[in-house]
C-alpha cells in the first residue's frame, strides 16, 4: 500500500475533517447486550486468569457494568491541539478510554505508524496507529483506525484463528468493553468491524473478505 511521502506527520485537511473530541456515544458501549453477571459467579472457562493490573482492572469494570446495566460515563476525548504531535495524543485518548490514570500506577504505551493498516477505510491511504501496553509476561496490542462515523476507534489485535496473522479481532472502546472481551460473557461479541477487510490476513485467508 503506497502512502504519502512524509509518512509520520498525516496532512492536516484530514484530521481536521474529523471530530477530535467526540467521546464513545452510549449506543457503541453496548450495554444492553450485556448478560447479567454477578459477582459471585465464576469466571468462564474460556477466560485465562488476569495476569496484569489492567486486565485485573477490566474484568472489574466489566462486571460492575453487568451488574448495574448501564454503561459508565466516559468524558469527551482530548483534544489534538497540535499536528505534530498526532501519534501523542491517539496515545492520550486510549490512556483515557481504558482509564489508565486510575489504575494508580504508571502505565507505559508505545504508538507508531502502522504499515498494514490504513487510517481509514475509504480510499485516503494515511497509515493508522499501532499502539503496545508492554507488561512482563505480554503486550496488549491495540490499532487506532477512524470507523464510518469518522470517530476515533480502537481495536484489541491478536492472531487471526484461520491464518495466525495479527488482525484487529475486537472494537474496544472502554475498560469494560476490554473486561467483557476478557470474560467472553458479552452477547454482543462478534469481532471488530475491521476483523474481515484487514490486509494483514494472510492470503487466501478464509476469514477475509472481499
Amino acid at each position: 500500500m503506497a502512502y504519502v511521502d512524509g509518512r509520520s506527520r498525516r496532512p492536516e485537511p484530514l484530521f481536521a475533517a474529523f471530530d477530535s473530541s467526540p467521546g464513545v456515544p452510549e449506543a457503541r458501549q453496548r450495554a444492553d447486550t450485556s448478560p447479567t453477571l454477578l459477582l459471585g459467579d465464576p469466571m468462564p472457562s474460556t477466560m485465562r486468569t488476569p495476569s496484569n493490573p489492567i486486565e485485573a482492572a477490566a474484568v472489574r469494570s466489566a462486571v460492575k457494568r453487568a451488574q448495574n446495566g448501564q454503561a459508565s460515563r466516559i468524558d469527551p476525548d482530548p483534544v489534538l491541539y497540535s499536528h505534530d504531535a498526532e501519534l501523542q495524543w491517539v496515545e492520550a485518548v486510549l490512556r483515557h478510554r481504558l482509564s489508565l490514570n486510575s489504575l494508580g500506577r504508571p502505565v507505559s504505551i508505545r504508538a507508531k505508524d502502522d504499515d498494514t493498516h490504513p487510517l481509514v477505510a475509504d480510499g485516503q491511504h494515511f497509515p493508522a496507529v499501532a499502539l503496545s501496553i508492554p507488561f512482563a509476561d505480554g503486550t496488549l496490542n491495540f490499532l487506532a483506525t477512524y470507523d464510518d462515523d469518522r470517530r476515533l476507534t480502537f481495536d484489541l489485535i491478536g492472531p487471526c484463528d484461520r491464518c495466525g496473522q495479527p488482525v484487529p479481532l475486537e472494537e474496544i472502546n472502554s475498560l469494560a468493553d476490554l473486561g467483557d472481551h476478557l470474560l467472553q460473557t458479552r452477547d454482543g461479541l462478534g469481532g471488530s468491524p475491521r476483523l474481515r477487510n484487514s490486509p494483514a490476513h494472510a492470503d487466501g485467508c478464509p476469514a477475509r473478505g472481499n
